[in-house]
């Protein structure tokens, strides 16, 4: 015998397995998928809400505890970029060891200077340099630094050496324009 039941639309009964009544041809299943589905995006839509009201508190906590050691004075490592590019062309992964999220003062030729004032480029003294160190200003104050600066003059920033790579060079965060 086989098991049936009653087709919820026009009540005739079916077999218990079918999807589309043979009598209406309504669709029979497939509800419960788009009711689950919709409480998985409502719960992820409070989730992001209760979420990103938390993220922020803790952005306060971690901002303040930042100013804290931004107050400790830091050691710059003096360094000219033609010695950072000589050991970036040696070795890239001992630069990176050596310079990487290390503080340091350098020195070098400004090559150029970014037109919306949001970086500048020092390079090694060679002639056919292409790359270097890019230089990331901060504020208004270096900006105005930047801005009464020429191309081909010798440079010294204080920053924090953000990323070595053979194929960019490096780059740092200004902390400081001499």
């Amino acid at each position: 015998m086989e098991k049936t039941k009653k087709c919820k639309y026009c009540k005739t009964e079916i077999p218990a397995d079918a999807k589309v009544c043979p009598q209406c041809r309504k669709k029979l299943k497939g509800g419960k998928f788009k009711w689950i589905l919709l409480t998985l995006i409502i719960l992820c839509a409070i989730g992001a809400v209760t979420g990103g009201s938390n993220s922020n508190s803790s952005t306060k906590s971690t901002n303040s505890t930042s100013s804290k050691k931004e107050d400790i004075p830091k050691e710059y490592t003096s360094v000219s970029v033609n010695d950072m590019m000589t050991d970036l062309d040696n070795n890239a992964m001992g630069a990176s060891d050596k310079y990487k999220d290390k503080y340091l003062e350098i020195t070098g030729k400004l090559t150029n200077i970014d037109a919306s004032g949001k970086y500048i480029d020092l390079m090694a003294d060679g002639d056919f340099e292409i790359i270097g160190v890019q230089c990331y200003i901060k504020n208004d104050e270096q900006k105005t630094k930047v801005a009464s600066m020429t191309k081909g003059e010798t440079v010294t920033l204080k920053g924090k050496c953000t990323d070595v790579g053979e194929v960019f060079g490096y780059s740092l965060d200004i902390d400081e324009i001499e």
